[in-house]
């Protein structure tokens, strides 16, 4: 693949890019959506311009074939994870306001870790972060790359679009004491004293 090419794959990742603000455009005034959504939707014009800069950069020095090998693997996993982040979109935005937070939480479930919003976006932006840092390129500003950073630690705080997922738990503990958590379907067996601790499906206790 060309310079030419990559500059290509750049520019369609920027018009996914578009298509998700287009459709977040139909789903700011929805309802019962996460927090994370209007997190996302702020931070998709730091990725557009960000890339913009990058592609303007790579047309005017070209790319050899170091450039090529460091920077390709990570152009073709942003087109992945913007291509992801617009379908999740798309599901959401064809249902009604009152199915829309439901279908989201399916989508997810079948897509798998990683598959809610600010996941899809963090990780796009951390891929736009590399690219932006490659030093043969120095296409992006510092200011462009300190927006980067600072959306990347910005999606890092937001509370989980859909915590009750597969992938999703969150464990918090701020008293003293233990904490005690079984994040799956089976027995949790738990002795925090120095007594015997018996574990069995019956037990019998008498004396002989």
């Amino acid at each position: 693949m060309s310079g030419i090419e990559i500059v290509g794959l750049i520019s369609s990742i920027i018009s996914i890019v578009d298509t998700a603000v287009k459709l977040h455009n139909v789903l700011k005034n929805a309802d019962r959506l996460p927090q994370a959504f209007q997190e996302v939707a702020l931070r998709l014009p730091v990725v557009k311009d960000t890339l913009t800069t990058i592609r303007g950069h790579l047309e005017e020095t070209g790319v050899d074939e170091a450039t090529f090998r460091a920077i390709m693997p990570v152009v073709e996993a942003c087109g992945e994870n913007a291509e992801a982040l617009k379908n999740i979109l798309q599901e959401v935005t064809v249902s009604h306001d009152h199915s829309r937070l439901q279908r989201y939480r399916l989508a997810i479930r079948r897509l798998g870790k990683g598959s809610q919003v600010e996941e899809l976006m963090k990780t796009l932006l951390e891929n736009v972060q590399l690219l932006a840092g490659n030093r043969a390129m120095q296409a992006a500003t510092g200011a462009q790359v300190g927006e980067v950073l600072e959306a990347i630690h910005a999606l890092s705080e937001v509370p989980p679009s859909a915590p009750d997922t597969p992938g999703s738990m969150n464990f918090h503990h701020y008293g003293t004491g233990s904490q005690f958590n079984n994040a799956d379907s089976g027995t949790q067996n738990i002795n925090t004293g120095s007594g015997r601790q018996y574990v069995a499906n019956s037990m019998t206790f008498g004396s002989d």
